[in-house]
Parts: structure tokens; C-alpha cells; sequence
């Protein structure tokens, strides 16, 4: 048995422990209450006085095994959290944003906020809290850089509190405070450590790569419960309590003050537990995240159509997948690993949404509010703008930095470019579309940016573990409870596909071709189908995304043009459901580790390799990386961290396989069930991962009129693992 093995069935056996103890001390507090109960009731003489030493006493035992409890949760030794060298400097790639830290680009994705928020947890609270039984800060450089955070060397005029990249604030209203706002670099900025020749410890920052905390996991010892830990510790430890208000409050500081940040404080705290309380006893995440993923649409599902609106909503959540690489999104046809996203609001709306921007579409008693209400003051949509244009659209592909990663075999990469032609290039190589797709979709596009069609490719073909795309297919919500009545939604959807049909229209009209079918046969059955009792996860943020956006743009005033201009070259919200992946541009492809859509394989060269043999088990959650096999490095620095078990359902590193049994996909043949690629000999497989590391998508070729991949097999797969 391995050593990691060990471990980790001894942290198994020491959680239930952990919690059977915890058990046994709710059974102690239940029969203590039980006990003061029945001596208030069977009590024949009363005095002010023995009333007064009852309650003390009892405070002193809740305070009392309040404060064991923070010291248990402090101390108790993670499973989880990963010890992470220090590095002696960081080095900005260009990625079109300059070399510096203070860049403007940069400073703006990492610290424009979107309008999200935890619970309302206030930005100067975050700031001033305290680490249980210590003066260290929550959010300081080092605990949160020991968290899997990345946090720069310096403040800048954007983050003068030192913040991780990601973490901002906003004015919030409604409450009159600036709020903490996690924003999209949070997720999706990246970072890879190496040891140079000289010994030195190098930090290469990944800007729009894969972010390696594990924000959303729930084990001791990460954020979230740490979070609330250090919220408990300050509202019983009144040491920390007078620090913490004569820090948040300033020289505002009363005595009246001091009480309502108290109870707000308690508030706060009460939704993180409500949440975490929620979460566990429904068992919605099954399968454990870790560091670098999160299951995105099960957890904006259950945010945005559970916690604002409606708890039958709840839905188990069991497809944790990587957080995606950002560069080059805005030219794809399709976003989101199943393909599904068309429009770059749709896109940044909703990921604003899953991390926390609030919907207002019911009252606090769980009824709709009055049209003329809903949907007021959600995400900022003024700055999802700004990052859009300002920061997405400017953002390139790392580049091997010869430097520090080393000299690249020239020689072995040309053998290496036929072999990605031959083997590669047919999926994951995008192709420019035409003329009339450019009228229809992104009409304001300009001539010179580029509009690429990408593969999606049916699951059956691909091979790869389904969970992520059966759950997106399957998984239904209801969106009755808001008030929205199925002809609202035909309405706003009908509006989209006459937009559609007229964009058609014009552009035969100007080029002289046959006018298109009239649609209204495609139209009808689309808006048949619509049932606000059972749509997608996909279908319902499409609804809630118009309405929000349609409100926002009216209030606004926004011409036609400009309302266009928001949603990103006039393209239009229109998704689309299918059992499909996409093959994704290998332009910085070196950077972005572990591979495959749930992050399942930790390097370049098992991804070349036959599927049973790549690792059964890898560790993850260090940021360092192995230049030879181009991923991340599987072997822990010290006993903790996480180690994903690829035998788990949702964690299978299953297809995309190069091995024996390969026969060439043609359209509407029996599906590939993973095999893409006859078995690579080993020079091959370093040829094409040294050709891998300087690989860019230019000199496309114009897309072919063959009908998509999916058009025949797209079909559910079988629900067992091969």
C-alpha cells in the first residue's frame, strides 16, 4: 500500500471519529437543555437572583463549548490543504496585457467587480477578520496563498487591502455598505511554480488559465468552513469582537454601533451555516471538487433556481469539472465544456449568477415580485462589459517561456506539427466561418476579428466521463414560482428567433441568394416545447438572462445598437442542449493542467496515452509544474492534500484514447466510444507534446459545409463505465 494511501484512510477513519464526537456533545447539549427545562418547570420558589445564576451558568456552557468547538475545527489536522513552497519572484507573461503587475488590462480583470456577493459579507469585515485564537488575518497574503489563492507581491490603486487576485468590493444599496465581490479571475487566473538551474523558485502567472484553490469544497481546513470558523470565533470571543469593531467601525466606534455590527455579523454567519446545513444533509456534492474544480452548473443551478427562488429546486451535483482556460473565448461560436452558451453576456452573466449576484424575483416570504420590480439590482452589467472588451478580448495565449521552462527542441516540434495535422487538427482545430454565419450571429463583429466554429463532439465519440453533459441534458428545474407564465417566455424567446429569421433574411436579400425558409415551422415547435415546469439548467438561465437583461437595457435607455453592442457583436442568447463536448483550440495548451473536462489526467503525456495507463489516483492542489511531461507534478510536498480517484463516477479518465482498436470516425457510423487516434509509438508522443508547447491557432482554414459531428450520434451513452 502506498504512503498517500495510508493517509488517507487514516484522515477517513479520524473524520468519523471527529464525528462521532461531535454526535456525542449534541446528545450532552440536548440532555442539558432538557435538564434546565424540567428544573424551570418543576422549580417551587423563584427569585430574581436564581433566575439571573441559571442563565449565567447556561450562557457559560454554550460560550464554553462554542469556543472548544473553533479551537477543534482550528486545530483538527486537514486532509486537504497542500504545503506549498515559497517562490522568490513572479513572472507576468505577455499575454497582451504587458509584463507588469500594475498593467491596466490586468488590474482591471482582476479587480472590476461583477455585482456578486457571499451572503452579504462585507468587504471591511473580510479584511479585519481574525484567525481563531490569533491576530493573523483571514485575508492575509500568506493564509490565503496556503489556501490555494494567488495573491501579488504588492498592493496596487485597484486592491490597496492586499487582496487575492479575484477578491473586490461593491456598493450594495440595499444594505449601504461596500460588499465583498469575487470576481472571474478568481477562478480563472492561473499560476505555475518551477525550480530553475540556478535553484531559484519561480512563479509563472497564467492570466485566464486554471485557478488551483478549492473555493467552493466544505472539508475543514478550506476556506469556506474556515471562513465561518474565524465569523464563530469572533462573535463568542469578545477579544476579537473589540477588535474587529473598532477596526470596522473606525471612528465611527459606539456602543450602539458595536451592537448592530454584532448582530449583523450573527446574521451572516446564521446564512453561512443555513447554507453549509443545506448542502450536507441534502447531499448535494457527492463527489469531492478538490482544488482546480468545481461542478459549475450544478452549483449555479442550485444557487440561482434553489437558494432565490425555490428549494425543490435542489439538485445533486455530482460533475466537478476544471475551471477553463479564458483566452480566446470571445472569438468561439459556443462556449462551456458542453457547447451550450452563444453570447458573451449570456456567458459572463452567468457565471456572475453562480458566484453569488444576487436575483430578485421573489419576496421574503417565497412569493413573485410585481413585474414591474423584478429583476432590480443584480449583476453590474456596465462592468461585465468593461471586462469583456477591455480584459477577455485582449487576452492571448501563454507562451512557452524558453527561459525558465526551457529551450524548445525545434527540430522534434516540426515532427511533432505533422503528427498534431494528422492526429489532432481535425477536432480541436477551428475553422473561420462565413461570411453569412458572421450576418446572422455576430453581426457587429468587426471584419478584421476572427469567428471560429468549433467541434463539439458527441460523448459517445469522445468517450470521456458523461456525468458533466448527462447532468446538463437531464437535470430540469421549475421557474413557475417567479411568476414568469409560459407566454412570457414564448414571447421573449420568439422575439430572438424573428431577430434570427429577419438577420437571415437580410442577408440574402444584400447577397442575392434565395430567400431562407420562412422558419415558422421551427419556430412553432421551439416555442411548443417551452414548460417553465421542466426546463434545462441551460433553458432557465436563458429565461431569467433575458428578463434581467431586457430590464436592465430599458432602464438604461440603450438604443437598439447599443443594447447589441452589451450583449457582444449583437449575438444573440440562444442556447442549445446537446450530448456533446467541445474540442477545444490547443493555442496554450501547455499551461492549462490537469486535462480533460473534469480535470482527470495530470499531464500532456498521459493524455497521449492509452487510458489504462494513465494515473488511477494523482495528487492535486500544489502549483507546481513538470516541464518534461508538460502538467502538473502528482507527488505531494507533505502529507496534505487531495488526491482525485479517477475510479469514482464524474472523476473517470476514460477516452480520448490513442491505442489499438482505432477505426476513422465518419459521419453517422457506430461512435467511437473514445478511441480517436491509432496507439502513438513514445518518440511520437514527445514529439507532439514539444510541438504541443508552441502550438497557436493561426492561418485557419474556412469552415466546410459537412453537417456537424453531432448530428447523428449525439445520443445518451450508456450509463456503465467501459
Amino acid at each position: 500500500m502506498r504512503l498517500p494511501d495510508i493517509f488517507h484512510g487514516l484522515f477517513h477513519r479520524i473524520g468519523g471519529f471527529v464525528t462521532a464526537i461531535l454526535h456525542t456533545l449534541w446528545q450532552l447539549v440536548r440532555r442539558l437543555a432538557a435538564h434546565i427545562y424540567h428544573t424551570l418547570l418543576t422549580a417551587e420558589q423563584w427569585t430574581v437572583k436564581a433566575v439571573l445564576k441559571r442563565v449565567l451558568i447556561v450562557g457559560l456552557i454554550l460560550w464554553a463549548l462554542s469556543f472548544a468547538l473553533v479551537a477543534f475545527a482550528l486545530y483538527y489536522p486537514s486532509s486537504q490543504i497542500p504545503e506549498h513552497a515559497p517562490v522568490n519572484r513572479t513572472v507576468y507573461l505577455n499575454q497582451g496585457w504587458g509584463d507588469s503587475m500594475a498593467s491596466d488590462y490586468r488590474q482591471t480583470y482582476y479587480y472590476t467587480p461583477q455585482g456578486t456577493t457571499l451572503y452579504n459579507l462585507r468587504y471591511s469585515w473580510f479584511a479585519a477578520l481574525e484567525l481563531p485564537f490569533s491576530r493573523q488575518k483571514f485575508a492575509g497574503p500568506n493564509h490565503m496563498r496556503a489556501l490555494g489563492f494567488i495573491v501579488d507581491d504588492a498592493t496596487t490603486p485597484q486592491n490597496p487591502q492586499h487582496m487575492p487576485v479575484g477578491f473586490t468590493k461593491h456598493y450594495d444599496r440595499a444594505i449601504r455598505e461596500d460588499v465583498l465581490d469575487i470576481t472571474c479571475a478568481a477562478c480563472h487566473t492561473g499560476e505555475l511554480h518551477v525550480a530553475t538551474s540556478t535553484g531559484e523558485r519561480v512563479a509563472i502567472r497564467i492570466d485566464g488559465g486554471q485557478a488551483m484553490h478549492a473555493f467552493t469544497a466544505m472539508s475543514i481546513g478550506h476556506f469556506g468552513p474556515e471562513l465561518v470558523t474565524s465569523l464563530l470565533n469572533t462573535i463568542i470571543n469578545p477579544f476579537a469582537f473589540e477588535r474587529f469593531a473598532r477596526n470596522v467601525l473606525g471612528q465611527g466606534y459606539t456602543s450602539a454601533g458595536r451592537s448592530a455590527l454584532r448582530w449583523e455579523l450573527i446574521s451572516v454567519f446564521r446564512s453561512f451555516v443555513r447554507q453549509a446545513i443545506t448542502d450536507k444533509s441534502n447531499h448535494l456534492y457527492p463527489v469531492e471538487e478538490g482544488f482546480g474544480r468545481t461542478d459549475a452548473v450544478g452549483r449555479i443551478s442550485n444557487k440561482v433556481f434553489a437558494e432565490e427562488m425555490d428549494e425543490a429546486n435542489y439538485r445533486v451535483a455530482n460533475a466537478p469539472v476544471s475551471y477553463p482556460a479564458v483566452w480566446d473565448i470571445w472569438k468561439f461560436d459556443w462556449v462551456q465544456y458542453t457547447g451550450s452558451v452563444a453570447q458573451p453576456m449570456a456567458r459572463n452573466m452567468g457565471e456572475s449568477l453562480g458566484v453569488g449576484a444576487t436575483l430578485h424575483t421573489m419576496d421574503l416570504y417565497g412569493r413573485p415580485i410585481p413585474p414591474s420590480e423584478r429583476l432590480t439590482g443584480a449583476t453590474l452589467i456596465d462592468n461585465l462589459k468593461t471586462i469583456e472588451e477591455k480584459a477577455i478580448r485582449t487576452l492571448t495565449p501563454p507562451k512557452w517561456p524558453e527561459d525558465i521552462l526551457g529551450s524548445i527542441d525545434r527540430k522534434k516540434a516540426e515532427s511533432g506539427r505533422a503528427l498534431y495535422l494528422q492526429h489532432c487538427a481535425g477536432c480541436h482545430q477551428p475553422c473561420l466561418k462565413s461570411e453569412y454565419d458572421r450576418a446572422v450571429y455576430v453581426p457587429l463583429r468587426a471584419k478584421n476579428d476572427e469567428f471560429w466554429q468549433l467541434k463539439l463532439l458527441p460523448v459517445q465519440d469522445i468517450g470521456t466521463d458523461p456525468q458533466a453533459a448527462l447532468n446538463f441534458n437531464n437535470i430540469r428545474i421549475d421557474l413557475s414560482k417567479t411568476g414568469v407564465t409560459d407566454g412570457d417566455a414564448r414571447a421573449l424567446v420568439g422575439q430572438l428567433l424573428d431577430t434570427q429569421q429577419q438577420r437571415r433574411e437580410a442577408y440574402a436579400k444584400r447577397a442575392n441568394l434565395p430567400a431562407p425558409p420562412d422558419g415558422k415551422a421551427a419556430k412553432a415547435a421551439a416555442l411548443d416545447s417551452l414548460n417553465l415546469r421542466s426546463l434545462t439548467i441551460g433553458g432557465g438561465l436563458n429565461i431569467l438572462g433575458l428578463l434581467l437583461r431586457n430590464r436592465t437595457y430599458a432602464d438604461m435607455r440603450l438604443t437598439l445598437e447599443q443594447a447589441m453592442q452589451y450583449d457582444g457583436d449583437g449575438a444573440l442568447d440562444l442556447p442549445q442542449v446537446l450530448l456533446v463536448y467541445k474540442a477545444r483550440p490547443l493555442g496554450g495548451v501547455w499551461a492549462t493542467a490537469p486535462y480533460l473536462h473534469n480535470g482527470s489526467v495530470p499531464n500532456l503525456y498521459e493524455l497521449l496515452s492509452p487510458a489504462d495507463k494513465r494515473s488511477k489516483k494523482f495528487f492535486v492542489g500544489r502549483f507546481e509544474f513538470d516541464p518534461v511531461l508538460v502538467g502538473i507534478l502528482p507527488q505531494p510536498l507533505g502529507k496534505g492534500g487531495f488526491w482525485l480517484d479517477t475510479s469514482i463516477r464524474g472523476n473517470w479518465n476514460i477516452g480520448h484514447e490513442f491505442r489499438a482498436g482505432y477505426k476513422k470516425w465518419e459521419p453517422c457510423e457506430p461512435p467511437s466510444n473514445g478511441v480517436i487516434g491509432p496507439e502513438l509509438s513514445d518518440s511520437d508522443r514527445w514529439a507532439l507534446i514539444e510541438y504541443l508547447k508552441i502550438h497557436e491557432d493561426t492561418n485557419l482554414p474556412a469552415c466546410s459545409t459537412k453537417p456537424p459531428a453531432y448530428a447523428c450520434t449525439a445520443k445518451a451513452p450508456a450509463g456503465g463505465r467501459p
